[in-house]
């Protein structure tokens, strides 16, 4: 009887210790795959003839007609064709043309008759080829002359009436950085990635003496005294709008003593809203009580985000909060990733991407002119859809590791995905705002860290100037160029006249 009980207790043990290690072996699959695979969730194309990297087995479990990550055998039929030689575009002798002409003639060295050698005659020239040639950047100084004029007919109290030409006031007082350095400087760091110590070697490569500690002090001084009030002003305007984008990233800042700081990104929705805008601010935290400081305590629109807690309807109970569908789809796509050797029973995970997959197609092909429209169409023709996605996973019975976890997370967020059929400016997912991020991602990851904190506060500002000027189509450089140019001399003058959808902005710095 005893080595009944311990057998009975051994296989409890063996199937305890055969679950674990699935689990286990699920969690090293998807680690691989974040590490090693590829990250698009739908599969490539397979040409026939050519050998698939999935066996016939797993080729049959994952065979769904509906869903992104079935594996399509495209078969080609072979045809004779007769190509004819293609015409012309013009775009190189357009391009070519519209660049400023030099000509270089390349003489003849030896003028004399290889036959009789007499000397010959020139009868002409032809042109030989054309290319694009490269002009490096050079530095030169430019010496401001003030006029100054006198009028031999007044002498107020007895002295000469003397009046000076108006001299426009540097953006770096007794400083020889100017307007147009300061605008490459932020251009090569902030939109092309380039660390201020690279740039270093490139401005000394053309005789300016400088080093990246006096590049980084002027950056940060030209934003507290210049862009702050352009930056305060494009924040005002994100908390005008009725749904945003929110996301957040870590960045390390030396003098806080954390492992992590973030930058806060928010954007404007693609459709429906007044103008693009895209803004970053930074903290040493990522409490959900930063939203408070960057969009106010009584903001009542709706904040698009992914579903980390810090986004609380108990902080913040006048905002209404939205969910992005790609994370709650994206768990059960790494789920069917690890399911390759498993058979085709344990594919739950791959049944609710195929309800979830006529979702967006639906989406994409909706017809409205407003967002009542879009909101009223969204209602008809995705809501069935996102009801069967639903319907089906609650269904579920007892499941199990990150199936488990999927399932809850997109049951948890469920009221907050439905907020697409209450607001049709509402958008699906929270992709825009993730790929706003990715620029500040690469900086990081070119630049490490920020020293100190106003280094992290300029740098979120100079994010928020060179994405909104992306999303407004404009030239990163002459944008730069012309704020630093204007903003020391605006005096008085309304700050809309410098935002990147202003009129003159756009004549002088579009793409």
């Amino acid at each position: 009887m005893d080595y009944e009980k311990q057998s009975a207790e051994l296989k409890k043990q063996l199937a305890a210790a055969q679950a674990q290690i699935a689990q286990q072996q699920m969690i090293i699959k998807t680690l691989q795959n974040q590490l090693f695979g590829k990250k698009t969730e739908v599969f490539k194309e397979v040409v026939a003839g050519q050998q698939s990297l999935f066996s016939d087995q797993q080729l049959a479990e994952l065979e769904d007609n509906d869903q992104d990550i079935t594996e399509v055998v495209t078969i080609k039929q072979k045809q004779v064709v007769r190509h004819r030689k293609s015409k012309r575009s013009g775009k190189r002798t357009a391009f070519l043309n519209s660049l400023p002409q030099v000509d270089q003639v390349i003489p003849l060295t030896d003028t004399k008759c290889p036959h009789c050698q007499e000397n010959m005659t020139k009868i002409g020239q032809r042109l030989a080829r054309r290319e694009a040639t490269f002009k490096p950047a050079e530095l030169y100084c430019k010496n401001f002359y003030q006029e100054s004029y006198k009028c031999n007919h007044c002498h107020p109290d007895g002295n000469d009436l003397v009046v000076n030409s108006k001299v426009p006031q540097a953006i770096l007082p007794h400083s020889y950085f100017s307007s147009s350095i300061l605008a490459k400087i932020s251009e090569l760091k902030f939109n092309l990635a380039l660390p201020f110590h690279r740039q270093l070697k490139l401005w000394l490569a053309m005789g300016m003496p400088v080093d990246d500690t006096l590049i980084t002090k002027n950056i940060i001084n030209v934003s507290e005294s210049y862009l702050m009030p352009l930056y305060k002003k494009l924040c005002e305007l994100m908390r005008s709008e009725e749904v945003i984008h929110m996301d957040e990233t870590p960045f390390q800042v030396l003098e806080e003593h954390k492992a992590n700081c973030y930058f806060w990104a928010m954007r404007t929705t693609a459709e429906f809203s007044r103008h693009p805008i895209n803004v970053f601010h930074y903290a040493n935290t990522r409490s959900g009580k930063v939203i408070e400081d960057i969009m106010g305590s009584d903001y009542q629109g709706i904040i698009m985000c992914d579903g980390y807690g810090g986004y609380s309807s108990h902080l913040y109970p006048n905002a209404k909060f939205g969910s992005c569908l790609v994370h709650i789809r994206r768990e059960f796509i790494n789920i069917i990733k690890t399911l390759h050797n498993r058979p085709a029973k344990s594919s739950i995970a791959q049944q609710a991407v195929s309800l979830l997959r006529p979702v967006f197609h639906t989406e994409k092909r909706l017809v409205y002119h407003t967002q009542e429209e879009k909101a009223a169409e969204r209602r008809k023709r995705i809501r069935p859809l996102l009801d069967s996605f639903y319907d089906y996973i609650s269904q579920v019975k007892r499941p199990l590791g990150k199936l488990k976890n999927a399932i809850q997370n997109a049951l948890a967020l469920k009221s907050r995905v439905y907020r697409i059929f209450e607001n049709g400016q509402v958008p699906l997912t929270n992709n825009p705002v993730e790929q706003a991020i990715r620029p500040s991602t690469l900086i990081r990851k070119n630049s490490l860290f920020a020293k100190s904190i106003r280094g992290a506060k300029a740098s979120a500002i100079y994010y928020t100037i060179v994405g909104t000027a992306k999303m407004n189509h404009l030239n990163i450089y002459k944008y730069f160029k012309y704020l630093f140019d204007h903003l020391p001399n605006r005096e008085n003058k309304d700050l809309e006249g410098f935002l990147p959808w202003a009129k003159e902005v756009q004549a002088q710095c579009h793409i």
